[in-house]
């Protein structure tokens, strides 16, 4: 148990700052982007602590929920940004 507090919390706490970091420099015009965001790094966080928890007792198992924890954030945060380019330049070209 010892491990989930001392190893994934703290990335996970990272991952959230980072995130949202990253939603506040993207400047979305609306507030609800963020509380969304959030919402869904918790959630995942959430499985991923109980996966964690319940992988602890099998050899070689631990550890990959966190990676895929990582991996969605990234994509998270790539789609994100996506979109943001796609609003600007839909702003800038049409409006």
């Amino acid at each position: 148990m010892l491990v989930i507090y001392r190893i994934v919390l703290p990335i996970l706490l990272i991952v959230f700052v980072l995130m949202g970091l990253w939603v506040s420099f993207l400047d979305f015009s609306s507030d609800w982007v963020m509380y969304i965001v959030m919402g869904l790094e918790v959630l995942a966080a959430t499985m991923v602590l109980a996966m964690e928890y319940q992988a602890q007792s099998v050899g070689g198992a631990s550890g990959w929920g966190i990676f895929g924890f990582f991996c969605l954030s990234v994509n998270l945060a790539f789609i994100l940004g996506i979109a943001r380019v796609l609003m600007w330049t839909y702003q800038k070209i049409w409006i």
